[in-house]
């Protein structure tokens, strides 16, 4: 079964090991049916805390749909062993963060959304629930004493 990674890349200024926190994080995605290639027009919440029954099998899936063009079923797992934080010492380079494996469809689309966390990279003070979505983040480090920030994200869905 084909498996699509997320691979993403910031600057990170005073922070790092930024991260989607726990199983109950939710993906933002935008899939594609492998049968008619719909590719889905809202985005998707995929989360590996979430099983779903697949329709006319004994499987389970973290996000079962059915195309609203062919009828197709298709599901899709979160591969929680490929999770990884993108760290300072990644910085430039593309790293992948995430990893799914696919039956019937395609991980087409990414979107950051909001749930991210870091930690200050002198003073490990834990920011938490970033909102990552269409902006920077910043915001200031009491305990390590600067600005903190995430700038120039970018991903790339292979």
């Amino acid at each position: 079964m084909p498996v699509y990674q997320v691979s993403i890349r910031a600057q990170l200024e005073n922070v790092t090991n930024l991260h989607a926190p726990g199983d109950n994080f939710q993906y933002c995605i935008k899939t594609k049916c492998n049968s008619c290639n719909e590719v889905t027009k809202k985005w998707q919440f995929v989360s590996a805390d979430e099983r779903v029954d697949i329709p006319g099998s004994r499987g389970t899936g973290n996000y079962v749909s059915k195309c609203k063009l062919c009828n197709r079923t298709s599901s899709l797992d979160v591969l929680t062993s490929k999770k990884q934080a993108y760290t300072a010492d990644d910085v430039p380079s593309f790293k992948v963060i995430i990893a799914f494996e696919c039956r019937g469809m395609s991980v087409v689309d990414f979107q950051f959304g909001e749930g991210w966390a870091c930690d200050g990279q002198e003073s490990g003070t834990h920011f938490i629930d970033l909102s990552l979505g269409d902006e920077d983040w910043c915001d200031y480090d009491e305990d390590g004493s600067c600005p903190v920030g995430i700038t120039e994200l970018e991903y790339k869905v292979h």
